[in-house]
């Protein structure tokens, strides 16, 4: 089972760049997991073409704070998946959303524009960065596989 991870996106509409990424990166994935802030309901409708589980981030507009949980979670292929995009200071952030779940395996999350994983109680923790970009500019993906063992991979894409 291939997981497409994405947050962050942060566009007004799919641009032309988005969907060659998506085509290319995620053209065999089974699900996307988008953890907030895609900004507007056209990129949701956009990534409607795959079967898409998403999360609401701050930086949403009204359709999709309507539209979108705060929180979810998702069992796929046997592992309890907690998505949101997480809030407040980048410093604390995987605590806070450690603390935001109960009974989960793995934790996907968004919000600090950093890709980041790492182990935690026993929850694998899981950012794919923003795909707008960090600090330094550059745009970051992931993707989790699941099979005898679960994968968990970044992908900076440069410009975006």
């Amino acid at each position: 089972m291939k997981i497409a991870v994405i947050s962050d996106t942060h566009l007004t509409h799919p641009t032309e760049n988005f969907r060659r990424h998506m085509r290319e990166f995620f053209a065999d994935a089974d699900i996307i997991l988008h953890a907030g802030d895609m900004t507007s309901s056209s990129v949701l409708d956009f990534l409607s073409n795959w079967d898409v589980r998403a999360v609401r981030g701050n930086m949403d507009d009204h359709d999709l704070r309507a539209a979108l949980p705060e929180q979810r979670v998702e069992t796929i292929a046997g592992k309890r998946i907690g998505l949101m995009h997480g809030w407040g200071s980048p410093a604390g952030l995987e605590d806070r959303v450690l603390n935001s779940f109960s009974d989960v395996d793995i934790i996907v999350f968004g919000h600090s524009h950093n890709a980041f994983k790492a182990t935690k109680r026993g929850v694998a923790l899981f950012n794919p960065g923003s795909y707008r970009g960090d600090y330094r500019g550059k745009g970051s993906i992931g993707t989790i596989e699941i099979g005898e063992e679960v994968t968990f991979r970044h992908m900076m894409l440069g410009d975006v």
